[in-house]
């Protein structure tokens, strides 16, 4: 397995033993497994962020599968790291389309309900339905373009070229749930779109990080204290301080007029 040189080993060290026990638990049915996120955009930081993975299989896992894959993520996850991982189905995803359906995810909002499951017999039922994700759109578009392979076939021999449409689509849908929690999560809402400003006006595939820099480049000057304490927090340590709420809905409105008014181009 090779990561970039600005992976910890802890980091390491947690991604070499989850790759080696899905090798084990999946076998052959396992196609690749790939990194994407901040850790692969080099903007991770330890105090904050996930692991954020794919995984691709050539078949839909047994329900035992799924317990036991479970059952790993539920021990590795904060272990120091939390990991946020899609399961995909190769013929799923070719040819691609929006918004793609998964074998199972995992991430620490979801611990509680999956330790719950598994402990009165529920778990069994996790076969009976499928699910779509739109995140996985754009999850999808990253990976080939930013993402790393930890383990199998390369990200250009698996994985479907995504239409910018379909892109544009999901990051949209993401911009407009995080305008609804903009008070809640501001560091997100506003590096969050500083880089999907970046894709609708110049085609730009960025980290929330790389999308802050672009903010204080090209945004109007009026935003850029905004910004720049939205990317202190992100890389900081300490608690997030509190956000000007009308500053805020300022930027705000004119991300609308830009983001919104693209959608219906």
């Amino acid at each position: 397995m090779i990561l970039p040189n600005w992976a910890s080993p802890s980091v390491r060290m947690q991604l070499q033993t989850l790759s080696e026990r899905l090798q084990t638990l999946l076998n052959d049915e396992l196609v690749g497994i790939y990194l994407h996120g901040s850790l692969a955009m080099n903007c991770f930081n330890p105090q904050r962020s996930d692991l954020d993975l794919l995984v691709l299989t050539q078949q839909r896992m047994s329900i035992d599968s799924k317990y036991h894959v479970t059952d790993l993520l539920l021990r590795l996850s904060n272990a120091p790291y939390p990991i946020e991982i899609s399961f995909l189905i190769l013929s799923d995803i070719h040819p691609f389309e929006h918004p793609l359906p998964f074998d199972l995810h995992y991430s620490e909002m979801w611990r509680q309900q999956k330790s719950r499951e598994m402990a009165d017999g529920t778990w069994r039922q996790w076969n009976e339905s499928r699910r779509r994700d739109p995140d996985l759109t754009v999850h999808l578009m990253i990976v080939q373009h930013r993402g790393i392979t930890l383990y199998g076939r390369p990200i250009s021999e698996v994985f479907p070229p995504v239409p910018n449409e379909d892109y544009v689509l999901s990051i949209l849908g993401d911009y407009q749930e995080a305008r609804e929690n903009r008070m809640q999560n501001p560091v997100y809402f506003v590096l969050n779109a500083c880089r999907i400003h970046a894709f609708v006006t110049n085609g730009n595939i960025f980290s929330k990080a790389e999308g802050g820099v672009y903010g204080l480049d090209v945004l109007p000057g009026q935003f850029h204290p905004l910004i720049r304490q939205a990317l202190e927090s992100y890389r900081g340590s300490q608690p997030v301080p509190s956000f000007e709420e009308n500053m805020l809905d300022l930027f705000t409105a004119f991300m609308d007029q830009v983001l919104l008014d693209s959608k219906q181009k």
